[in-house]
């Protein structure tokens, strides 16, 4: 570690610059975790408020974002592609300041790479790359940290180079070096006046953009009906979704979208989701492990009550077990 990135960083910097890192939790100036292996530990390194604060504007410097008493709750992205989210008072303890930082790691390059980590088997990694080439919409979930943002990076690499792809984040994280994609990421209300530009604005100018795939990343909200209209629009997409299991996934789609508006129906976006989302990729860690859990895909639905998914590929007995392929 250089001598600047101790001044700026603090007792940071030694954690930014270890490869074996993945992710670093500060609790103001009271404790300290590091995961590594998707394992966490504490580990003795603390600091006093005042330093947990200047070590906080250094991360946010250049970034665009601030952290002040109007914005205490601020995401960015730092310079190597990690992602730091910081809480600060009033919403924290005036002495807790708080950082988060997810760490950006070398990625798998492929979906053969996720068969050798085995995260994936040969057979789903067929199907999916058969779903990316048939313009299928995948829509990935799982908890924080399950691999969901590889995967997508991933199954971007199938995509093909004449297609035109718009990404929607809330901030870069997506990485695929296709010859026509657009990125945008969302953006705070800035002091100037300038207005906040959120996820839901940016999936609405994506479909102005004639994509033939969407790609929205953390959906969690009213943007989930947008993206669903855009999708039934006729394009493609690829969304990321935190949940519980592959069901769960679908019905939080629905949960999301009713917080559009009051004239939104749920049947009829029950009816949506299934008639636009084709396969539902769901990961989890297994121990130290990243694995697929289940692929299934979504039939048509016999009630607008519980939706039923006809699942493919499912996690069993320490291996990813083929149930069905497409029809």
């Amino acid at each position: 570690m250089t001598a600047a990135t101790t001044a700026r960083f603090g007792f940071l910097g030694d954690l930014l610059d270890d490869p074996t890192v993945e992710e670093i939790i500060v609790i103001g100036g009271h404790r300290t975790f590091v995961v590594r292996d998707g394992v966490k530990e504490l580990i003795p390194a603390v600091a006093d408020a005042a330093t947990v604060r200047r070590i906080a504007d250094q991360l946010l410097a250049g970034t665009g974002r601030r952290l002040d008493l109007s914005s205490p709750i601020v995401s960015a992205q730092l310079a190597d592609g990690s992602r730091v989210h910081i809480t600060g008072p009033p919403v924290t303890h005036p002495d807790r300041l708080n950082i988060q930082i997810r760490k950006f790691v070398v990625t798998a390059t492929g979906l053969d790479e996720l068969v050798a980590r085995e995260t994936l088997t040969p057979e789903g990694a067929t199907l999916l790359r058969e779903a990316i080439r048939a313009d299928r919409s995948i829509l990935v979930a799982g908890a924080p940290g399950a691999g969901k943002t590889t995967l997508v990076n991933c199954l971007l690499r199938e995509v093909s180079p004449d297609c035109r792809v718009v990404t929607c984040e809330e901030v870069f994280e997506i990485d695929a070096d296709l010859p026509d994609m657009t990125q945008m990421q969302t953006r705070d209300e800035g002091m100037d006046g300038g207005a906040a530009i959120t996820l839901r604005d940016l999936v609405r100018e994506a479909l102005r953009q004639r994509p033939d795939r969407i790609v929205v990343g953390e959906v969690r909200g009213p943007e989930a009906f947008d993206m669903l209209m855009a999708l039934n629009a006729g394009c493609s997409g690829i969304a990321t979704l935190h949940a519980n299991s592959a069901i769960d996934s679908l019905e939080k789609l629905v949960s999301y979208s009713v917080l559009a508006g009051q004239n939104v129906s749920i049947p009829f976006v029950r009816r949506t989701v299934a008639s636009v989302i084709d396969l539902v990729v769901f990961l989890k860690r297994n121990g130290r492990q990243r694995v697929v859990d289940e692929i299934a895909a979504v039939p048509a639905q016999l009630t607008d009550d519980l939706f039923t998914l006809d699942t493919r590929f499912k996690h069993s007995d320490g291996q990813l077990d083929q149930t069905r392929w497409w029809s």
